[in-house]
């Protein structure tokens, strides 16, 4: 054996060596990268909710200012209000109680059936009008879906 063949071993040891730690060291260069964006982002995250987190108790303590600014304003007209009604012997007018708006019935199924039978003869006289040459027939026809099985 030669004295140049452990020196080219030690060499290719150290040049491996070498080239493994560059290696690992790219490799968890790039993972640190992307984790740093990570935290990056979420720190941003967390300060735009902080900002939101700060306006709306702005919000909330004004809003309880002007609650208050309106109970004082009620108040005092609930007093002056009290001062010029009659006596308790005397008759009294009742306020007239506002009425909620009732809900719209929902279509039945016999009238959902004629919905769409109205809506397929829109849709077949409106085809029959565009394919004769009379194109101003505009967008197409509603569709009428279905209502939802309960």
């Amino acid at each position: 054996m030669s004295q140049v063949q452990p020196w080219i071993a030690v060499a290719g040891v150290v040049a491996g060596m070498g080239m493994g730690i560059a290696a690992a060291s790219w490799h968890w260069a790039k993972r640190l990268t992307l984790v740093q964006r990570s935290v990056d982002h979420l720190s941003a995250s967390r300060n735009l909710l902080d900002q939101q987190n700060t306006q709306a108790r702005r919000q909330v303590e004004q809003l309880q200012a002007e609650l208050a600014e309106l109970r004082v304003f009620a108040d005092r007209a609930r007093r002056k209000l009290a001062s010029l009604m009659p006596a308790p012997g005397a008759a009294a007018v009742a306020a007239p109680t506002p009425v909620a708006p009732a809900a719209p019935p929902r279509p039945t199924a016999q009238q959902v059936a004629q919905m769409l039978n109205q809506n397929d003869q829109r849709r077949d006289q409106q085809h029959a009008l565009a394919h004769h040459g009379d194109d101003d027939a505009g967008f197409e026809p509603t569709q009428v879906d279905p209502p939802d099985q309960l």
